[in-house]
């Protein structure tokens, strides 16, 4: 099955901006009389909370503080939160892209295959971050957290995304960089590719099919191979350990 289409997640693929989510939701902590997160447990926060999609997120953050969150309440804290983020990017002297994403795009366009964006976050962050760099134009589909709650069905949001693509789970590449977009774009069935922009290469090894330092290093007319013949594997990937999908 040929490869015919490619799915960004947004953290780590496409911003490296999850100490701004931080910052936004520490604002949130202590305005709702809550313990703010310890940022010298930055490791801990990566290893617990990375990548999760925010209405995830912030259920687990305040359970974990004896908060249970009402809808009403989750959604107006969502909406703050989109505001603090905006506030913090604000103070960014330049929008946190990951390298080479722009030359990246811009191959994948020369390749003719269609880029879905996929984003836990709400759907005012992400306009609001490509309509200042701008990269809307790349983009063919795009699902955010405001289109389904991932706890309901594991998955739902990147098959969502495959349906307004017009793809099969089989013939598209799934790229992410944290655990839980890992296991919602294989819980799909995607093929997955690692960037070890946010966690290291060795931790990421098992959970992807592929893994690379970044984008950098992806052959793209060896990956096209792969997925038409299932032979000539790109030496510069990491494949973990197990079969990989035919």
């Amino acid at each position: 099955m040929a490869l015919q289409g490619v799915i960004l997640s947004w953290s780590g693929v496409v911003a490296d901006d999850e100490g701004l989510h931080l910052e936004a939701i520490n604002r949130l902590l202590v305005e709702e009389n809550l313990r703010p997160w310890d940022l010298n447990q930055k490791e801990l926060y990566r290893l617990q909370y990375l990548g999760q999609p925010d209405r995830e997120r912030l259920r687990s953050l305040w359970g974990d503080q004896g908060r249970v969150l009402n809808p009403k309440q989750l959604k107006d804290l969502v909406e703050r939160k989109v505001l603090y983020y905006q506030q913090a990017l604000e103070t960014q002297t330049q929008l946190p892209l990951i390298p080479r994403l722009v030359e990246t795009l811009e191959k994948l366009g020369r390749l003719q295959l269609p880029v879905g964006l996929i984003c836990g976050q709400s759907a005012a962050e992400v306009n609001y971050v490509l309509g200042r760099c701008p990269l809307e134009h790349y983009f063919s589909s795009v699902v955010t957290g405001d289109e389904g709650d991932p706890l309901e069905s594991p998955g739902y949001l990147h098959r969502l995304l495959l349906e307004r693509m017009g793809l099969q789970a089989g013939e598209c590449l799934s790229i992410e960089a944290t655990y839980p977009g890992i296991r919602a774009a294989r819980s799909a069935g995607i093929p997955t590719l690692a960037v070890a922009t946010l966690l290291p290469l060795h931790m990421l090894q098992r959970r992807a099919n592929w893994v690379v330092d970044g984008y950098n290093q992806i052959e793209w007319d060896r990956l096209q191979n792969w997925f038409a013949t299932g032979q000539d594997r790109p030496p510069v990937l990491a494949e973990r350990e197990g079969s990989l999908p035919s």
